[in-house]
């Protein structure tokens, strides 16, 4: 008696850790699918990634125990780097006076305008004139107050000020 309840039990304990779950035998034919969680969201991958089996959110297809898990990797050989007699250091900054409002400090704001070159020359068959070398711009739009009309649609009036140069209207204290 003892002997068969000895295979009983041996058969019960095998049988339990071979059975597969309700979930597992109604996804075990659908295309392989392993899902995990991660920092902006949830990764599906083809097969079970073993690092990540804390993360593991879901899985469709046979499952993640039915797979074979890779060797670990090999520790790597550390080592220390080779000693150095020599150090490396930027180059201290060279202090400087603090400005003093006027321009001898910075020469570069403080120089002279260089001077005008002399129009060029123009010549046209035996003629010589002297033209300018810019044209002048034509003058502004006199400015033009905004009407009421104009308010109501800002934007046009926006545009009319920047493109005529129109001054920005002096609101009525109301």
């Amino acid at each position: 008696m003892r002997n068969i309840l000895t295979i009983l039990a041996a058969a019960a304990v095998l049988g339990a850790c071979a059975q597969k779950s309700a979930y597992e035998a109604a996804v075990e034919d659908y295309e392989p699918v392993y899902c995990y969680q991660s920092l902006g969201g949830v990764t599906c991958y083809e097969k079970p990634n073993f690092r990540d089996e804390r993360r593991k959110v879901n899985y469709f297809g046979p499952a993640p125990k039915r797979y074979d898990r890779p060797e670990p990797a090999p520790a790597p050989e550390l080592f220390a780097p080779k000693p150095v007699n020599y150090w490396v250091k930027d180059p201290e900054p060279i202090p400087r006076a603090a400005p003093l409002g006027d321009l001898t400090d910075r020469p570069w704001i403080g120089a002279p305008p260089a001077p005008e070159a002399a129009p060029p020359v123009i010549r046209e068959g035996d003629a010589v004139s002297q033209a300018p070398a810019v044209q002048p711009a034509p003058a502004a739009a006199p400015a033009t107050p905004v009407t009421a009309a104009e308010e109501s649609s800002g934007l046009q009036a926006f545009l009319k000020r920047l493109v005529g140069d129109d001054p920005v209207p002096e609101t009525k204290a109301q």
